[in-house]
């Protein structure tokens, strides 16, 4: 049976019961999503979308962070998906090098709330996007991430296409239609780090999930082998070197457990790029072992993939967004601070005298051990080597960073990452973090969307656009 066809019969068709534990994964990841849309909310990307959908004066079922009215569903998952990755504080999906439940949670709460959902429907979505989301990812990468495609959106609007069409329970044919659909809208550049466009990527793919599911539901029709065949997405966006949309891909779709354990998501530590937190880990690990302060240190050398390095492409930020993206920064920031928190990606933070003193020290270079084509099967790794100005040497290599699904956030670190990323928003935002945690067992989604509305005002009282 052709890739497309096959995959879209097992999102239709697939049982709807999974384990314990893949439906508490599943809970965590769309909970921390839900801290970064809270966090994200106020940033300027967010902020700017929402000016732009006021052209519209949508007033729809679907709650969004920050509006004090709904809008409907594709353009509330334009803003929540924006706001979730606006600070970089989201998962990350291994080997799809995408920040997966930016996409897909947003789809399904703004689609959820409008059809009325349950929890449960919503987790069983989820679950199924993601594992679409990691077959994709297995067909086409490190390839198609290398060469500069961002696959946030790549792979998240198909992904999420198959998510909504679960939630809609479109029957075979027309979630195969949903998500070619979607592949025809998915783009996104990597080019665009560092910028308001990288948050609006996720954003993107969510309401292109939503577009494509209620189009193909209406009776829109697509190609029935988009991704495999001639001219479709493998031939004009992969290239050679990927595994290619083989139905031997799809194995994983009948036995072992589901991406959501395995490889799992990545629930990240620090509010900036993935490809800087194995180097920093490694350097807190090191400053904390040989009791190291910022001026006992003469250089940082580090060594990432290659594709590491072609996200960090700013060495000189001149703003927060291109510091979450420049590890002289980060490094510069963990070794005055010994963290890296949200307030350490502002203006202020950015325009610190010991923070440009200390950045010229950090040196960035692709390690030889990592090449281009690596397998994306394959765990990248970051090391750290630390020079002192007493002709100390000091050196640390990390493959699982805090948060990886190897080294996880425990229950007290996930909830206080919620609760920083609530901090000062309104009681009814900083109380409802348990219903979120569990939300396979609410019963409706409209209430709990509902609080999103009270993000950014003290009083509860949400802002208008």
């Amino acid at each position: 049976m052709p890739f497309t066809q096959e995959l879209a019969e097992w999102v239709a068709q697939a049982p709807r019961s999974w384990s314990p534990e893949a439906i508490d994964a599943a809970e965590r990841a769309i909970a921390d999503t839900i801290a970064c849309i809270i966090a994200g909310a106020g940033d300027d990307a967010p902020l700017r979308v929402m000016r732009g959908l006021g052209a519209w004066g949508s007033h729809g079922l679907a709650s969004a962070a920050g509006r004090s009215t709904g809008l409907d569903a594709p353009w509330a998952a334009l803003l929540n998906g924006t706001a979730a990755h606006a600070l970089d504080y989201d998962d990350v999906l291994d080997p799809a090098a995408s920040h997966a439940s930016a996409v897909m949670a947003p789809a399904l709460l703004a689609l959820a709330e409008e059809v009325d959902a349950s929890g449960a429907d919503l987790v069983d979505a989820y679950i199924v996007g993601i594992e679409v989301q990691e077959c994709l990812a297995e067909a086409v990468n490190m390839v198609h991430y290398t060469r500069g495609w961002h696959t946030t959106l790549t792979l998240g609007a198909p992904s999420a296409a198959a998510a909504c069409a679960r939630l809609l329970r479109l029957p075979a044919a027309q979630a195969r239609n949903a998500i070619s659909l979607a592949a025809s809208m998915a783009a996104g550049f990597k080019r665009q780090f560092g910028t308001n466009a990288k948050p609006f990527h996720a954003g993107l793919g969510a309401k292109s999930g939503i577009v494509a599911a209620r189009m193909a539901g209406a009776g829109l029709t697509a190609d029935a082998a988009v991704f495999e065949g001639e001219r479709g997405f493998g031939d004009l966006m992969v290239g050679a070197g990927a595994a290619g949309f083989s139905p031997a891909i799809l194995a994983r779709l009948r036995s072992g457990p589901p991406a959501v354990l395995a490889p799992g998501l990545w629930l990240k530590r620090y509010p900036c790029c993935a490809s800087t937190h194995r180097p920093v880990d490694a350097f807190l690990a090191l400053a904390r072992e040989h009791g190291l302060r910022a001026a006992d240190i003469e250089r940082v050398d580090t060594l990432v993939s290659d594709a590491a390095v072609g996200n960090l492409m700013y060495r000189e930020p001149v703003n927060e967004m291109q510091a979450r993206f420049s590890m002289p920064y980060c490094i510069a920031a963990a070794a005055h601070d010994g963290d890296l928190k949200l307030a350490t990606f502002n203006m202020a933070a950015l325009q610190r005298a010991e923070l440009a003193q200390f950045m010229p020290r950090v040196d960035m270079q692709s390690d030889p051990e990592q090449p281009a084509d690596m397998p994306s099967t394959v765990k990248s790794w970051g090391t750290t080597t630390i020079l002192t100005h007493d002709g100390r040497r000091f050196s640390k290599t990390v493959v699982d960073p805090k948060g990886y699904p190897d080294n996880a956030l425990d229950e007290g670190e996930l909830a206080r990452k919620f609760a920083d990323c609530a901090r000062g928003q309104p009681d009814g935002v900083l109380q409802s973090y348990p219903a979120w945690r569990e939300i396979a067992g609410q019963s409706r989604l409209r209430p709990l969307c509902a609080i999103l509305q009270q993000v950014g005002r003290p009083d509860g009282a949400a802002k208008e656009v």
